[in-house]
């Protein structure tokens, strides 16, 4: 769908006089990997745009896709935010283009209050759900208060390509959940009557068959993914996040970019938290997951708190939140990824024949610490091992360093190991009976961390401090949920024989 609002030439032209202020679309060579960003937002090998040596008529084809397709215009205005989040000027006067070339003509009195009286006093569940399926993966929803507040806030998001209004498409999901029938009717009206004089019928039809054998929303798990990176200053890191609510797919949004300190991370992630508990208020659960790389990989960030600036703070966990770690040079490491993804999905779809292994365990076969290349062997042999217990704590030692770099080499995607040293000798015990309780399933492990975090706070303080609880660490790290896509190609071992 095209972009609407002023003359076509005209918009041509003010869009390209907005995109020449950013120097990774002026300069030839940075403007490839930003068409490279663009095609990966949107899931595309490339973007029909030639790369022209010459920067005017670069930017003059660039333009006329973006108003062909506001698809492409969101994605590179996406693209240009993590290229140049710095220039915030740039980015104010593009976004003000934008606003005004997708600007929608506003809907009719009598239209807009024959639906507001529908809405009013509608009851929905999951609301910020219905919108998300409305405006698509590419739109960011911002918290919503009712079902008329909804509509007014998607009414001002574009379209996909040849698709409904998100607006329009709202009404429909909120018509396939509202009760009486009467009113579910009576949208479905309005709706019609609205698509007909768009000439969206047939679009409309589309998804009502669609919304009308979908399985009623229920409540899907948000995940809030934050990645620190280290910056070349000890103890410095840049700050991103990506945050996914959608249950049509894995569609991470990424935030803003911030530079921040071991001191002042730990207030950055609870804004973050506090902003992802206000919008997703309708998520079965939030996840917070640490992409941290290896050096970092002891941070005891489970333990980062909430509620700072009380008498009493309390660590993110209590505040109903699950905490996991993954790697960042894995992510980065793509010649990793077949064996990570294969026993990934032992895990997944058949949790019953999955296994765990502990290096320095009580059994006679386990693996001993300090032969990292006989530790290889053993779980390259049995492809159903998708858990490692390390023998110590990664990021702390040289042994937990060797280690967990032998899991990512096997694509062991579930590893726990206790932060300090040595291991505590009940770690294992515990774990084992944790998991157990329910089930026996490797599958509960998440859910078994939780519960021995929490049950570091169920004794006195002093026994508290000492509750192995207080120390485990679990890396979580599922393959089919990327947020680095243009991962790089080696590791830290590159040469021959580096898996």
């Amino acid at each position: 769908m095209a972009a609407m609002g002023e003359g076509g030439l005209k918009s041509v032209g003010n869009l390209v006089t907005a995109l020449k202020e950013f120097r990774c679309l002026t300069d030839p060579d940075l403007r490839t990997l930003c068409l490279d960003l663009v095609a990966m937002e949107l899931e595309m090998t490339s973007v029909p745009v030639r790369v022209h040596r010459v920067t005017d008529y670069f930017l003059v084809e660039l333009a006329r896709e973006c108003l062909e397709n506001v698809r492409i215009m969101h994605a590179l205005r996406a693209s240009l935010a993590v290229m140049a989040a710095a220039d915030e000027d740039a980015m104010m006067r593009l976004d003000s283009v934008m606003e005004q070339m997708t600007a929608r003509p506003a809907l009719p009195e009598t239209a807009a209050a024959k639906l507001r009286s529908l809405l009013e006093e509608l009851e929905i569940e999951q609301l910020g759900q219905l919108c998300r399926a409305a405006a698509g993966p590419l739109q960011d929803i911002p918290a919503v208060t009712s079902p008329w507040h909804a509509f007014e806030v998607l009414s001002r998001m574009n379209a996909q390509p040849g698709g409904l209004p998100p607006g329009l498409a709202l009404v429909e999901y909120l018509a396939a959940a509202a009760r009486p029938l009467e009113r579910a009717d009576a949208l479905r009206e309005w709706a019609d009557e609205q698509a007909r004089e768009l000439g969206l019928t047939p679009q409309l039809r589309s998804l009502r068959q669609q919304v009308g054998h979908a399985a009623p929303a229920g409540p899907v798990d948000a995940y809030l993914v934050i990645r620190l990176l280290p910056q070349e200053e000890a103890g410095c890191y840049e700050l991103s996040s990506w945050h996914q609510y959608d249950p049509s797919g894995w569609h991470p949004a990424r935030g803003p970019v911030t530079q921040v300190t071991s001191e002042t991370a730990e207030r950055a992630v609870q804004t973050l938290v506090y902003e992802a508990a206000e919008e997703w208020d309708d998520a079965g659960a939030i996840h917070i997951e640490f992409m941290l790389d290896t050096d970092d990989l002891n941070l005891p960030v489970h333990r980062w708190r909430l509620e700072l600036d009380s008498e009493s703070p309390i660590p993110l966990y209590m505040g109903g939140y699950p905490v996991v770690v993954r790697s960042l040079e894995r992510s980065r490491t793509k010649r990793w990824h077949r064996d990570w993804k294969q026993r990934w999905n032992v895990f997944d779809q058949q949790p019953e024949r999955a296994k765990q292994l502990v290096v320095d365990g009580e059994g006679p076969d386990s693996p001993r610490s300090g032969d990292t290349t006989a530790l290889l062997a053993r779980l390259k042999a049995d492809p159903q091992v998708v858990a490692l217990i390390l023998s110590a704590p990664p990021g702390a030692t040289p042994e937990g360093n060797s280690e967990v770099l032998t899991a990512w080499r096997a694509g062991i995607p579930v590893v726990a190991w206790d932060g300090r040293t040595p291991r505590d000798p009940g770690f294992v015990q515990q774990l084992r009976q944790k998991q157990a309780e329910p089930s026996g399933n490797l599958a509960r492990l998440r859910e078994a961390m939780t519960e021995l975090r929490l049950d570091a706070h169920t004794n006195g303080s002093a026994e508290g401090e000492h509750h192995l609880g207080q120390y485990v660490v679990l890396v979580w790290d599922d393959p089919t949920r990327p947020v680095e896509p243009l991962g790089r190609m080696t590791g830290p071992d590159d040469g021959v024989g580096g898996r």
